[in-house]
């Protein structure tokens, strides 16, 4: 039961990191501008490190979203089907889902193993190991994939009635 709770707080907290770092990258873009308009030289990390940042705050975030039923549903067609067959679209979804999110991230480790492997470099204005951005795609796209399977294992599904799942 340990690692269940630990993974049950997980999730928020890698949510609540998401979150810091866009007050990171507001307070990096502010500083920025200031900088560049006031006559002194900015920061040459900031347009690399706001683009990787971005993406994790995404992916940190994401799981937590699956989780609170803040994902994107669309449920105007489902709306219409009977409760039965709306239950089976609904669970079909659910498993594509899945899917989905479970090839992207083997998709993305095996490409980040590759980059970790060729020791591949984004160079930007600074250099950031490749494999870095593979590795934030892989474990968000897997930590969404266990929340919509826990969403599937618990039995439920879009109900298509506003409430979420």
């Amino acid at each position: 039961m340990l690692p269940l709770r630990m993974y049950n707080r997980f999730i928020p907290g890698l949510a609540a990191l998401g979150a810091l770092s866009l007050v990171f990258i507001t307070a990096a873009i502010i500083v920025d501008v200031v900088l560049r308009n006031t006559g002194f030289r900015p920061f040459l990390w900031t347009s690399a490190v706001v683009e990787y940042v971005m993406l994790f705050s995404t992916m940190a975030a994401a799981p937590w979203l699956v989780r609170t039923n803040g994902h994107v549903a669309i449920s105007s067609f489902i709306e219409i089907m009977p409760p039965s067959l709306r239950l089976l679209a609904g669970r079909a979804m659910l498993l594509i889902a899945i899917l989905t999110l479970a090839l992207l991230c083997w998709r993305s480790a095996a490409v980040g193993l590759q980059m970790v492997a060729s020791r591949a470099v984004d160079m930007r204005s600074i250099n950031i190991p490749s494999w870095v951005l593979y590795a934030m795609l892989s474990g968000g796209f897997g930590l969404m994939a266990l929340e919509f399977l826990r969403l599937l294992l618990r039995g439920e599904t879009y109900s298509g009635t506003g409430g979420g799942h």
